[in-house]
């Protein structure tokens, strides 16, 4: 398991691994489960899904 702490792009690699997880996780919760009906959203929702992601992006980002 020596690969997880190779340094890649200044973070080790299961940093790297860890983000790419969320982020399919959250592609597959708002496709898969959020928006499986075709519908179209207002501005309200549309802005409260984005504050959402933009929030899990900072506070992630804090993270790292």
């Amino acid at each position: 398991m020596e690969f997880l702490d190779i340094i890649w792009l200044g973070k080790p690699v299961w940093m790297w691994l860890g983000f790419m997880g969320v982020v399919a996780l959250l592609l597959t919760l708002d496709l898969g489960v959020l928006h499986k009906d075709q519908r179209e959203i207002g501005v309200r929702e549309s802005l409260m899904l984005s504050a959402g992601y933009i929030a899990l992006g900072l506070g992630f980002g804090g993270w790292v």
